[in-house]
């Protein structure tokens, strides 16, 4: 007699492959109802779970996209990937908390990612967390002491505190790896200078890296 968990098994599978398929041919909405179908007989089909976050993501539903990270997590607590990909969401949707929550998660579990210790800095500038960021920074250069947004964004961080010398330090390192960057420090380090520091110096919101 043919295993009823098998059968089902196979079902989800065929759905979840004909789903992918939809996905190749960019048809996310085909695809959703396929997925949703496999979904309501497992609903912790991995491979399901995947497609519907890509697929959310595709068609401007990034909530959702969330809700379906969620579940994924509550199948894979441990993974590193699924948190980052959570954070990164929150952060595109100005969430800025529950990304760095999220990316402090992932963080734990993989904590040699340079580009997280990045995007967690940057977020932490933007909520005004500035020693944290900083911390942030300092682990990221560890692993990469030639990344010019760690470096400029270290500058901004320092600018903060009115460690002008360090602040033009660092952000002229950050200039010498990526020239590009020139652009956004203009606006701030022609006013500081090693000797004479203008009290009137700009104001640091929207000047970070990213």
């Amino acid at each position: 007699m043919l295993d009823p968990t098998y059968t089902d098994n196979g079902e989800v599978e065929s759905l979840v492959d004909q789903a992918s398929s939809l996905i190749e041919k960019q048809l996310f909405n085909e695809a959703m109802t396929k997925l949703h179908r496999g979904l309501l007989v497992d609903p912790t089909n991995v491979r399901a779970l995947e497609n519907l976050v890509i697929c959310n993501l595709e068609l401007g539903k990034p909530k959702m996209a969330i809700q379906a990270l969620n579940n994924l997590l509550q199948i894979e607590p441990t993974s590193s990937v699924r948190w980052g990909d959570k954070g990164f969401i929150h952060l595109l949707l100005n969430e800025n908390s529950e990304g760095i929550g999220a990316l402090r998660e992932s963080l734990k579990l993989q904590p040699r990612d340079v580009r997280k210790w990045e995007l967690l800095a940057t977020a932490l500038i933007s909520e005004d967390q500035w020693e944290e960021a900083i911390d942030a920074l300092e682990k990221s250069l560890d692993l990469d002491p030639s990344s010019p947004i760690a470096w400029y964004n270290l500058a901004i961080c320092y600018l903060y505190f009115e460690d002008f010398g360090s602040a033009l330090q660092a952000a002229e390192y950050a200039l010498s790896i990526d020239p590009s960057l020139e652009e956004l420090a203009e606006g701030w380090m022609d006013l500081i200078d090693d000797e004479l520091i203008e009290a009137d110096y700009p104001s640091i919101d929207g000047i970070a890296a990213s």
